[in-house]
């Protein structure tokens, strides 16, 4: 796990294989691949061609990026592995699957996502409070989509379970060029403490 240098090199995208209701989903993922690529970073997804997964992969590959994907094998009804400019990783599972997501990243951005996406950012966030990485962790859509989470969240600090500091673990952005700027402010705030 990536706990020593905190310069960004490599992003953890984590979001759905459906495109969903919202057309600025999809824009918005094409548009996240393409600033991490502009800006150097590798992108770092859940291996598929299919939804949000491959807008942000395809993003990244129109500017030139480097991406990898990390495609768990025989875990799909159907396959949907990028076949793209993507160095795709095949692993045996969705636990490795996550695994080396975490290993090869020095920060996460979710974009809208169900299941899955809950899962991976409640795993990261839970991972980082207990000292095993530290991925900083930055929610990003363009309109509402995480309010609710968040309020969960706010509502774990009311009744006592969750704490300020855990809650800190992550920030909020509504474009890709102020996610990456949140992701620089999370990771120099741990070189801090």
């Amino acid at each position: 796990m990536n706990t020593g240098d905190r310069e960004i090199t490599s992003v953890a995208v984590f979001c759905a294989s459906s495109f969903g209701n919202q057309p600025n989903f999809a824009d918005l993922a094409t548009d996240l691949g393409k600033c991490l690529a502009l800006a150097g970073i590798t992108v770092v997804f859940g291996g598929s061609d299919v939804g949000l997964m491959g807008a942000v992969a395809n993003g990244a590959i129109s500017e030139n990026g480097y991406v990898v994907g990390i495609y768990p094998e025989k875990t799909f009804s159907h396959d949907v592995r990028h076949g793209g400019k993507v160095d795709l990783r095949i692993v045996s599972s969705m636990h490795e699957r996550k695994a080396l997501m975490y290993e090869l990243s020095d920060a996460v951005i979710a974009l809208p996502g169900g299941y899955g996406t809950l899962d991976e950012v409640a795993e990261v966030l839970a991972w980082t409070q207990l000292g095993l990485h530290h991925l900083p962790v930055v929610l990003l859509d363009t309109g509402k989509f995480w309010d609710k989470f968040l309020e969960f969240l706010d509502h774990g600090i009311s009744v006592g379970v969750l704490s300020e500091d855990s809650r800190r673990l992550l920030s909020r952005a509504s474009d890709p060029e102020s996610a990456l700027q949140q992701l620089r402010n999370l990771s120099s705030r741990a070189l801090e403490e």
